[in-house]
């Protein structure tokens, strides 16, 4: 009697242990979900939306977070993560190719305030002048730097994004101009997240201003504004989180419309929001039309009011635990299967 209730209670031993060991691997799984989702949607103007904290990995809100739409200007961010991998200081400078500004690659610059074929410019200012004020010519003249064509480039952006964990993600172009791009707020958030691992990028995209300085093919410089108007204060609208925003990228084409990857630091946590399908502008109180993606955007950061990192740490999926239970019982009843047969041969 006494050696016939052996292997109960080892495997009674073993089964606790084992679950032990499996609760705790589940319970330390990342990127748990908030579910702040009530039903109410505080974006509605736009077509799909995520907030994410970045220390926590929390998604606080998402809205359609795996639709696929046009980026726009937001491919930038892209393009500047393969700047900053290949030159992650952004030292010496790069000649512009005159296929960078032909109208075939780069069909949208503005009037006088841009760059010329063959000027040579620092990949600081370059830079720059990309992720501010959103100069598509210094686009495509990094992705004839780098790559030598402007295919090749495009299909690094695309391999880049899937290292990333990208999987609704697809570029033709490094500006943003080609309705052929596709994201996601899900997959723009990654991108960002890694973008601004970058000292450089961080530097830049909480810039107001920049200059394009004189150069071999102009005498004077031309200055420039950010076209991420959180960034400071406006008359137009409410901005609450006014020297919380610290960038990101802007973007819109008549396809794409509306769309902005913004990023906060707030109350010692780090915020990454996408807004993304804002087809139409927004009217302030006096009648002005103001970026519909911008006053979106702050609607969706209201959410992080008053929200700490202890209220983030929530329980894990259920689903999840359940089926641990289910794996934990399934391993457990074979041990003690294989434990009572070798113990029968034994006696």
């Amino acid at each position: 009697m006494r050696k016939d209730k052996m292997p109960v209670k080892a495997g009674s031993c073993l089964m606790i242990g084992i679950l032990l060991i499996i609760l705790n691997l589940v319970l330390s799984l990342p990127d748990s979900v908030y579910a702040e989702n009530s039903g109410e949607d505080v974006i509605p103007n736009a077509k799909a939306a995520i907030l994410y904290e970045v220390t926590t990995g929390t998604v606080l809100y998402e809205k359609n977070a795996d639709m696929q739409l046009a980026p726009a200007s937001m491919t930038k961010v892209m393009t500047a993560i393969l700047v900053l991998e290949a030159n992650p200081e952004l030292e010496g400078e790069l000649t512009v190719d005159e296929r960078a500004v032909s109208h075939y690659y780069c069909s949208s610059m503005e009037p006088l305030r841009h760059l010329y074929a063959g000027e040579v410019i620092s990949y600081e200012d370059c830079l720059n002048y990309l992720l501010i004020p959103s100069g598509n010519e210094a686009g495509t003249a990094f992705a004839f730097e780098l790559a030598g064509d402007m295919s090749e480039f495009a299909e690094q952006m695309t391999e880049k994004a899937k290292e990333l964990g990208c999987e609704n993600t697809e570029f033709r172009d490094p500006t943003g101009i080609s309705p052929s791009n596709i994201t996601t707020p899900r997959d723009m958030a990654k991108i960002a997240e890694y973008a601004l691992t970058f000292d450089k990028f961080r530097e830049i995209v909480g810039k107001t201003e920049g200059t394009v300085p004189a150069s071999n093919k102009r005498e004077e410089g031309f200055d420039y504004q950010n076209t991420n108007e959180l960034l400071a204060h406006s008359d137009l609208y409410e901005n609450p989180y006014e020297g919380y925003i610290k960038g990101v990228k802007t973007g819109w084409t008549p396809s794409a419309g509306y769309c902005f990857t913004g990023y906060m630091e707030k109350d010692g946590l780090k915020w990454i929001s996408v807004v993304m399908g804002v087809m139409d502008s927004a009217q302030a109180a006096d009648g002005t039309a103001i970026r519909g993606d911008l006053p979106e955007t702050v609607n969706l950061l209201r959410l992080t009011d008053g929200v700490t990192a202890d209220d983030l740490k929530q329980p894990i999926n259920g689903f999840l635990i359940a089926a641990a239970i289910v794996i934990a019982v399934l391993i457990i009843g074979i041990v003690i299967f294989i434990y009572r047969k070798k113990h029968r041969r034994e006696m």
